[in-house]
């Protein structure tokens, strides 16, 4: 399903730029509303979820952080989203043309997808919604001791590649590279999930947010 691009949140944009709290200056903030005018012009936000029911995803070897999450569910909800493969063409130029305006557009794009995971999370939290159900917040492979392993299955049970171009590299990293792939689970009752925290993280120790004395979340 095909989405409206939405502008990332400035705030995110400038915490992958490893300047979190910081308030650019007249030229920095000139670079960053013309990565934001570039993103728009290339991306092509794209999602699919789907619902599935209790044990009808083998989860038996992804981690007991995505299981404490999903403790109290009687399903599942998948997802993806992608800005799409304009994103990589555009920072691939970058890349060789401008490395400043490509790191601003990097960071931008990263805080970009989000918006569209969460318009596709609206989408799936409404049907839950009409149906009495509850789902916990989103838990992507990679966070805790979830494997990124996990993205291959995720893909394969959403039918990604012909959904939304969306496919797994043999290093288990998405392409295009600003996807995001995510599980919820589903109760009849109020559910929250448990997010991992940087204790069982696989990148704590070489985590730059940790460096800075901040976390992923913050």
């Amino acid at each position: 399903m095909e989405y409206p691009y939405q502008p990332a949140d400035r705030a995110a944009v400038l915490r992958y730029l490893g300047a979190a709290g910081w308030t650019p200056d007249a030229s920095t903030a000139a670079l960053l509303d013309r990565a934001e005018s570039c993103l728009e012009k290339a991306a092509s936000p794209r999602g699919v979820w789907r619902v599935l029911p209790d044990g009808a995803l083998d989860l038996t070897n992804s981690g007991e952080d995505l299981a404490r999450h999903l403790q109290g569910c009687g399903g599942v909800v998948l997802m993806a989203a992608t800005l799409g493969g304009g994103v990589d063409a555009l920072l691939r130029r970058l890349e060789l043309s401008d490395i400043a305006l490509c790191t601003a557009v990097d960071a931008t794009a990263s805080a970009a997808i989000e918006k569209t995971c969460d318009a596709v999370e609206a989408d799936a939290r409404a049907w839950a919604a009409d149906r009495g159900l509850y789902l916990t917040g989103r838990y992507s492979p990679g966070y805790g001791d979830c494997p990124l392993s996990l993205q291959q299955t995720l893909c394969l049970a959403l039918d990604t590649p012909r959904a939304m171009g969306l496919t797994v590299t043999p290093q288990q990293l998405l392409a295009p590279r600003k996807s995001v792939t995510a599980i919820l689970g589903a109760a009849d009752h109020p559910v929250t999930g448990t997010r991992a925290g940087c204790g069982r993280c696989l990148l704590r120790e070489t985590c730059a947010y940790l460096k800075r004395g901040t976390t992923c979340a913050t």
